[in-house]
């Protein structure tokens, strides 16, 4: 029966994972999780009780906890890497800076049998990716970072032995810059060229963050649990300013060689050029999740839930822009559709208790598209997600050493919006020419947990 159990929950996380990953693609902006056992199990456990990591995903979790003090910590890395493809002449973009540090946190200290309070610091968004100066949708975006850090206070409290609630508050500090090209026109006598630029903008503030839960125990056997996280809105205070990239020169017409002394021109016009931040405002979506959880024995334990995205919610600052001396208005790029949306997301895990000291976890999951298929880009992305996730856990050293890893990927999109030329006239798309956008990405984390 044991054997039997085994293989349906294996083969459960098999057909999900195979159901999500027809093709690749960059992923998600939103982590499953940051510690090393939420990553195993792909974020599943928003029901899964005695369990401090699955607190972090549910606070009403915290009352389930039958130690007097527990925490743990971690760390690990973030890896991604997008990909564009040129269907016209098959040239094929990666980017690069590629990998962000993954710390994490968490703790419990019960007050009385019914009261439990914790603390957690976690990143429930990142996204990070430059692509190479001749990327054709640079003027759209040419290099995003998003970071996200979150500390909340918890309290876990339990109504009866099969019902407790729970709430979270804190903080989550977001930093975020962008990079574009842009051109302007740089008169030569009679006649002039293009410069184009490189323009930079950043910003990071605190914004307020909270959740709430609750999870219910109909019998030994199975558990329901549910959580709320709002989103994460703030106006950043952006400042703007040239990038890194050394600016690059062409005829009127967009391509080609300027007239001889539209660099020294250029340069000079650089000088006298305001540079300005796009509008501050940033929204991160919230979710409601709901999760099913059933203890088959005493060596395997499943769960599945379902999360609602609101990604409609969410907001990115604009572009910055370029005013040259004399100039009739600023200069942006074109940008990129904006539309998010919302939709389901959909994740299973499934844990085994090999022996008193060894637990195998497997994870895998669904998640839903944030944007239509013709605004998907390397940079911000927004395709439909999967995630492929295993890990375990080894009691040594009176405490519990836990290694997660996720596979993460989405699928290949092919937009015809990333391709134009930008002339004296401006900028122009060119709708008939097709860009494949794609790319993978790795998640793991090492940590250690210890009960007082």
């Amino acid at each position: 029966m044991v054997r039997l159990t085994v293989r349906i929950g294996v083969g459960a996380l098999g057909l999900l994972a195979g159901l999500g990953a027809p093709h690749l693609a960059a992923q998600s902006w939103a982590l499953p999780a940051s510690d090393p056992v939420g990553i195993a199990r792909s974020g599943t456990g928003v029901a899964f009780g005695n369990n401090l990591e699955a607190a972090g995903l549910n606070p009403a979790l915290l009352a389930t906890l039958r130690d007097g003090s527990s925490a743990y910590v971690a760390m690990g890395m973030e890896m991604e890497s997008s990909q564009a493809t040129l269907q016209s002449n098959g040239s094929v973009l990666y980017s690069s800076d590629r990998n962000r540090s993954l710390p994490a946190f968490g703790s419990a200290w019960r007050l009385n049998p019914t009261t439990v309070l914790g603390l957690k610091l976690d990143q429930p968004f990142l996204r990070h990716a430059t692509m190479p100066l001749d990327y054709t949708g640079r003027f759209q975006g040419q290099a995003f970072n998003l970071k996200t850090h979150r500390l909340e206070g918890q309290l876990g409290w339990a109504a009866s032995p099969n019902l407790a609630f729970g709430a979270s508050l804190g903080v989550t500090r977001v930093q975020y810059s962008w990079d574009n090209q842009v051109r302007t026109v740089v008169p030569v006598g009679n006649s002039g060229g293009l410069m184009e630029s490189d323009l930079h903008q950043e910003g990071a503030k605190i914004a307020p963050s909270y959740s709430f839960g609750f999870r219910w125990a109909p019998n030994s056997r199975w558990t329901v649990g549910g959580s709320y996280v709002s989103s994460i809105k703030t106006t950043l205070p952006l400042t703007a300013s040239y990038g890194p990239n050394a600016p690059s020169f062409y005829a009127l017409g967009g391509t080609g060689t300027p007239l001889v002394g539209t660099s020294a021109a250029g340069f000079a016009q650089q000088a006298t050029t305001q540079i300005s931040p796009g509008s501050g405002g940033i929204t991160l979506p919230g979710k409601f999740s709901l999760g099913v959880r059933q203890r088959v024995n005493v060596v395997f334990t499943w769960e599945a839930d379902l999360r609602y995205i609101m990604g409609s919610q969410t907001e990115l600052p604009g572009l910055p822009a370029a005013t040259p001396a004399g100039a009739a208005g600023p200069t942006t790029g074109p940008g990129q559709g904006s539309g998010f949306r919302s939709g389901l997301g959909l994740s299973l895990m499934g844990e085994l208790s090999l022996s008193k000291n060894w637990t195998v976890r497997l994870g895998a999951a669904l998640d839903p598209a944030l944007r239509a298929d013709s605004d998907v880009e390397p940079l911000v992305g927004g395709a439909k997600s999967s995630g492929l996730s295993g890990g375990f856990g080894y009691k040594v050293f009176g405490g519990e050493v836990n290694l997660g890893y996720q596979y993460r990927q989405s699928e290949d999109i092919d937009t015809p919006s990333l391709e134009g030329i930008w002339s004296s006239a401006g900028y122009a798309p060119t709708p008939a020419s097709q860009t494949r956008v794609e790319g993978m990405g790795h998640l793991w984390s090492i940590g250690y947990k210890r009960s007082f």
